[in-house]
């Protein structure tokens, strides 16, 4: 599958939940979300390649139910919106399958943290993310994207953004790329 995005930083969510509603966005769910990125060197060194392997739990306020799963996040093929191969597949337990990568050698992971209100709007998804250590920012995601719409996809956020008041330019860095910097740990984890 392709994931479509486009992310920026914010300051106040709460205004922005506000347009998003006055738009007619409905709030699908309220969750927080732990990723954890699984660092595979020496086999492969994901960083060089512009990949990544994530566990993601998450836990749903709405419905009261968790969530596990294993994504792999391919190259990045596109600059605005960010586009990218996602492979996600549901696992029963980040802790487990945390134990086997340790166990099999890999027991280097960097964990990001954040709270998250995901909204639908027309074809798209919208998150409007707290991030432990990093602050607010909204994600617009395209549902299903043909590599060929990229460019109206484009427009279309565009758009989006303005009618709910956010402008900016868009964040082209990963969460995790934003934290490792933000500790100095960005060349001891790519070294």
């Amino acid at each position: 599958m392709l994931e479509v995005e486009v992310k920026l930083r914010v300051g106040n969510l709460e205004e922005i939940e506000k347009r998003l509603l006055d738009l007619g966005a409905k709030l699908i769910d309220i969750v927080n979300e732990t990723d954890y990125y699984v660092d595979l060197r020496p086999c492969i060194d994901l960083r060089s390649k512009d990949m990544a392997l994530r566990i993601r739990e998450s836990m749903s306020l709405l419905s009261n139910s968790r969530r596990c799963e294993l994504t792999f996040k391919g190259s990045r093929i596109g600059g605005y919106p960010k586009a990218r191969k996602e492979i996600v597949v549901e696992v029963d337990s980040a802790e487990k399958l945390l134990e086997i990568f340790k166990d099999l050698g890999f027991s280097k992971t960097y964990t990001v943290s954040k709270s998250r209100r995901i909204y639908r709007l027309g074809s798209f998804k919208i998150f409007l993310d707290n991030v432990k250590e990093l602050g607010s920012f909204i994600e617009i995601e395209a549902d299903n994207p043909e590599p060929q719409s990229l460019d109206t996809l484009a427009s279309e956020m565009k758009r989006l953004l303005s009618a709910i008041g956010v402008f900016g330019e868009p964040e082209e860095k990963t969460y995790l790329e934003m934290l490792l910097e933000k500790k100095g740990l960005d060349q001891k984890y790519f070294d």
